[in-house]
């Protein structure tokens, strides 16, 4: 067995935590091995079946990997079969640290992100395999995205999820509305805010976000801050060489409290729900949403888009003039932790994982209509226009931007997406709310 177990990174990147993008759909597979918790391993201790552990939440990977043990990877399944089992995403946590106390980790298999990262349980005990060693190892680490690695190295410290799902934020807007107004895509934030206040002027409600879901405000936050001092902002927070308090800090909040003073957001954004944010932006009645990449679903669902696909356009967060962070940096998330047995690594695991990065990007844009953090290395026809442009941008991207809430715990983020609408609205102040997040990040 020629076990490639994860190297310790002598710079180590604050570890974050991950997003989970899942599809409500149940289905349920058979028992990994035929019995649970054995890991599908043999007597020296390498894979005989390919095992996967994953959501039943989520059938999207577990689909994609199915059909390409059918096909692309039918070699490579002929000699270690995939076998999938599944378990709810509210016992990850615990079932998984259960199987890695008994040594009985399958091969492949969701994880949670405390034991995962740098300094987890997992982690520290060698049992996860290090990806970018072992993908380079075999040729092909560049059919994974670089902004997709960038951000699981971000999140986690260290390679220890494949992309099987990857996601970029920024705002989509309604073409008609601007060309109605005779808007450009804005590319700085001095021409977001006059895009704004144009469309505000001619009675169009600029803006929707939901104070009832935070991070739709919080966002705002933290790109704006990496757009003025780059992508480790808030590494700069978390590491104590800054605080959201400095001056340098506080102006992002006050350019968001500003859009709220502006009226640019609408009435009620204390209250509002994402179901509404979604209405307002595809009913036509706010010109522009942040949110990210999986909403294509909604672009391309007739009941819920009802100005038409021609009409809705995506740009990233604009540039802050004279800032040290880039526009073609991309908030961005891969999902829920996805690693790889280090002690059941072998040969044949390898062969399946080449296989899987090689093909798995093509094939779930072609299948599935979706975006992973994997190259496609075949051309698929008939991809929707919007999707294109959306996946060029993923594969061009090259650092990811971290979420607000990311270095930080769960006491940090209630201070701040609690808070978030109030922050826009004139609850709260800037100062006030900065000092509170602030604080939080002190407490903790």
């Amino acid at each position: 067995m020629s076990a490639r177990i994860r190297r310790r990174r002598t710079r180590l990147v604050p570890a974050l935590a991950g997003l989970a993008a899942l599809s409500m759909v149940a289905v349920a597979c058979a028992p990994a091995g035929g019995n649970a918790g054995d890991g599908g391993g043999d007597a020296d201790g390498g894979a005989t079946e390919f095992t996967f552990l994953t959501t039943v939440e989520n059938p999207q990977i577990r689909d994609e990997l199915t059909r390409l043990s059918e096909n692309q990877c039918s070699a490579e399944n002929e000699a270690l079969p995939l076998v999938v089992d599944t378990i709810p995403q509210a016992d990850v946590n615990q079932r998984v640290s259960v199987l890695a106390s008994q040594d009985a980790l399958p091969v492949m298999f969701v994880s949670p992100t405390s034991e995962s990262k740098v300094g987890g349980d997992m982690y520290e005990s060698g049992a996860l395999l290090d990806l970018e060693e072992t993908l380079t190892d075999l040729g092909a680490w560049e059919d994974v995205l670089p902004a997709a690695a960038s951000t699981v190295n971000t999140i986690y410290g260290d390679m220890v999820s494949l992309p099987f799902q990857y996601n970029i934020e920024g705002f989509w807007y309604n073409k008609a509305i601007f060309a109605e107004n005779g808007l450009e895509v804005p590319t700085t934030w001095d021409d977001f805010t006059e895009a704004a206040a144009t469309l505000q002027e001619a009675g169009v409600q600029p803006l929707t976000a939901s104070g009832g879901q935070g991070w739709t405000i919080t966002r705002y936050i933290s790109t704006y801050l990496a757009r003025a001092h780059g992508v480790d902002a808030l590494a700069q927070v978390s590491d104590g060489a800054a605080s959201f308090t400095d001056p340098d800090y506080l102006v992002a909040a006050q350019e968001l409290a500003g859009l709220g003073e502006a009226g640019y957001f609408g009435q009620g954004i204390v209250s509002r729900d994402m179901d509404t944010v979604t209405a307002e932006f595809f009913g036509g009645s706010a010109a522009m949403m942040y949110n990210g990449s999986w909403v294509l679903s909604n672009v391309y669902d007739e009941e819920d888009n009802t100005v038409g696909v021609d009409n809705i356009g995506f740009f990233p967060f604009p540039e802050v003039t004279g800032g040290a962070g880039s526009i073609d940096d991309y908030p961005a998330n891969t999902g829920t932790v996805t690693a790889v047995s280090a002690a059941l690594y072998n040969d044949k695991v390898g062969d399946w994982l080449a296989c899987i990065a090689e093909n798995y990007g093509s094939s779930l844009l072609e299948n599935q209509g979706a975006i992973s953090g994997f190259a496609q290395n075949t051309e698929v026809e008939g991809v929707e226009p919007l999707v294109a442009e959306i996946t060029e941008r993923m594969a061009s991207a090259e650092d990811a931007v971290i979420w607000l809430e990311g270095p930080f715990g769960q006491r940090f983020g209630d201070a701040a997406g609690l808070s978030a609408g109030s922050l826009v609205d004139g609850g709260i102040s800037p100062e006030d709310y900065m000092a509170q997040i602030q604080d939080a990040v002190e407490a903790e």
